[in-house]
């Protein structure tokens, strides 16, 4: 299956948007732009990292706006490049 993602264009940026659901051009961009994801021309884009001066992305892992490697803090798991937090899964064996 071939999916619509987007890349920053930005020199050296490793960036990549991989929404979780197949859409169309329109919905993959809106939703781009709602996660810091900006157009520069008509067919480029720079990652939400490059366009708050903390990119470009170096090295993938798992950030879900911009598939940067994060790191690990009580709240979550934080983007070193955009800076995004998500939060870590409820514990279910209930050991707090």
């Amino acid at each position: 299956m071939i999916r619509a993602t987007i890349t920053c264009d930005r020199d050296n940026c490793l960036a990549l948007y991989l929404p979780d659901v197949d859409a169309g051009g329109d919905v993959l961009e809106r939703a781009a732009r709602a996660l810091g994801w900006q157009r520069l021309t008509a067919t480029s884009h720079a990652c939400p990292g490059c366009v708050r001066g903390t990119g470009p992305v170096l090295e993938r892992g798992e950030c879900p706006h911009c598939c940067g490697t994060t790191f690990d803090r009580k709240d979550g798991a934080i983007c070193h490049y955009c800076g995004h937090v998500s939060p870590h899964p409820a514990d279910d064996f209930g050991l707090d």
